[in-house]
């Protein structure tokens, strides 16, 4: 199905879009670009806010390979450059049906559950299994790892791998600085 791009913003440099998901799309004349999404966990429960502008944007060029201009055995990774804002506006549009429709936000919903219930019947500390506090005006302030980070009951707070690493280090230093 076709979506279609909202304009909601206009500057001298570009155009602002709101994508069928509720992204913020934005083309000027040379790149097109997409605000992460605002989808994830929060407390247990599933969330998607809408993006605004000012929220951080990332490029949907396409990448292309060139050589090094001083070492051309070293490739280098730069972005194709469209030559006018329609081109830009082409690939938002593309970009929109591709990843933004009803399906493609479906199956994003059910990866991020999928990968919350993995993470918490194993019992892993990460994004998805934080807990998020709101103060007053509603806004998110705070977020509490599960389990608190690293507080485990380990010395130091660190886990036994880190600790050793950090153990081995200390003992090349003393070791450094006895031969001095």
């Amino acid at each position: 199905m076709l979506e279609t791009l909202k304009p909601i913003k206009t500057t001298p440099t570009g155009i602002y879009f709101r994508m069928a998901d509720g992204r913020i799309g934005y083309a000027n004349h040379q790149y097109a670009r997409v605000s992460v999404t605002r989808e994830g966990i929060r407390n247990g429960e599933y969330y998607k806010e809408d993006n605004e502008i000012g929220d951080r944007l990332y490029q949907i060029n396409k990448k292309v390979n060139y050589p090094h201009h001083e070492i051309p055995s070293i490739n280098m990774i730069g972005r194709v450059r469209y030559n006018d804002i329609s081109e830009a506006i082409n690939a938002l549009q593309n970009f929109n049906n591709k990843n933004c429709g009803e399906y493609a936000v479906e199956l994003r919903k059910n990866k991020i559950l999928k990968q919350y219930e993995e993470h918490k019947a194993l019992n892993i500390r990460s994004v998805l299994t934080r807990q998020d506090i709101e103060d007053e005006g509603g806004k998110i302030r705070c977020y509490i790892s599960y389990k608190r980070g690293h507080d485990d009951g380990k010395e130091n707070g660190y886990n036994d791998g880190f600790r050793d690493g950090v153990a081995s280090i200390e003992d090349k230093l003393n070791k450094l600085l006895n031969n001095l």
